[in-house]
This record gives C-alpha cells, sequence and structure tokens, in this order.
C-alpha cells in the first residue's frame, strides 16, 4: 500500500509541475506577443504622429495607405 500512495504523490506532483509549466510558458509567449505588437504598432505609427485617432495608427491602416500612394 505504501508503493500506491507513493505512485499517487510522484503523479500529483510531476503533473502539477507540467501545468506550471504549461502556465508560465503561455504567459512568457502572450508577453512576447505583445511586446511584439507593441513594437511593431510603434514603427507602423511612427509616421501618423501623436495628435491622430487610434484608428489611423493600425497597423492594417498603415498598410493601405503605404499603398494608396
Amino acid at each position: 500500500m505504501k508503493h500506491f500512495f507513493y505512485a499517487v504523490y510522484v503523479l500529483f506532483y510531476t503533473g502539477a509541475v507540467f501545468l506550471g509549466g504549461m502556465f508560465v510558458g503561455q504567459f512568457l509567449e502572450r508577453a512576447r506577443k505583445a511586446a511584439l505588437r507593441r513594437k511593431s504598432a510603434a514603427s507602423a505609427g511612427s509616421g501618423a504622429g501623436s495628435g491622430t485617432p487610434a484608428g489611423l495608427r493600425d497597423r492594417k491602416v498603415a498598410v493601405m495607405r503605404k499603398r494608396e500612394s
């Protein structure tokens, strides 16, 4: 019976470490994507000026304006 409880103990903690790793990995991936999004928005919106509405600083709008000119 002692081995059964040890197996449950090991499975519980390995599962907890696995789930913890999944949450940390997800957090890091979202943070990296957000940083890339901010970086791309800053570089795409740099020519738009700071007094423009939010829609004009959108990356897609900036790309469409580049294609039009």
